[in-house]
């Protein structure tokens, strides 16, 4: 009698711990909003670049994120409240994601976050973060002053993403992408 071997454990596939940072999209305009500003909502244009965030990072790479963040503003929450159901997460709400903000102390947590839960061993997934433009600047000069390559003008539009691969313990690399306009483009 032969008895058949166990096929190994298919091998994981390596991966690079990443983030996604993401401005939140279009708002209602600021100066007209009367109640308090970490309610205001997005647009009805603002809803669809979310759904259009969702439908590019969900399954970016083959890779779903295995965490998903949010300042505490209505905002940010309401543009990563459809990649969170496409992953199948709860949005986290993350106070040091809040406008005006510690930048410095943002990106820290966001280094330590990737590396925890999108570990190199392809095991998790990339993080996913909802933040403000003065949040994302900041970040981006943190990277910045390690040297990473921004590209010759950076940008933070709304609802733009910022894909953060950290390739050691001082190197990473950052690329922009806005879903929105690569839709326009294959359209």
């Amino acid at each position: 009698m032969t008895v058949a071997r166990p096929a190994p454990p298919a091998r994981r596939r390596r991966t690079t711990p990443t983030v996604y940072l993401v401005r939140h999209a279009k708002a209602e305009n600021r100066d007209r909003w009367e109640a308090p500003d970490s309610e205001r909502p997005l647009t009805t244009r603002g809803l669809e670049q979310s759904r259009v965030i969702a439908s590019h990072l969900a399954d970016l790479g083959g890779r779903q994120p295995s965490r998903v963040l949010s300042s505490p503003a209505r905002r940010c929450h309401q543009t990563v409240e459809p990649l969170a159901a496409a992953s199948k997460l709860e949005v986290v709400q993350a106070e040091w994601l809040d406008e005006g903000s510690d930048s410095e102390y943002a990106f820290e947590q966001l280094r330590k976050l990737a590396a925890r839960f999108d570990p190199p061993s392809g095991l998790g997934g990339p993080v996913a973060a909802c933040t403000h433009g003065d949040v994302i600047w900041g970040v981006l000069d943190s990277l910045h002053r390690l040297g990473v390559d921004l590209g010759p003008r950076p940008e933070a539009p709304k609802g733009g993403v910022w894909i953060i691969a950290a390739t050691g313990p001082k190197l990473s690399t950052a690329a922009f992408y806005q879903p929105d306009e690569a839709r326009k483009a294959r359209s």
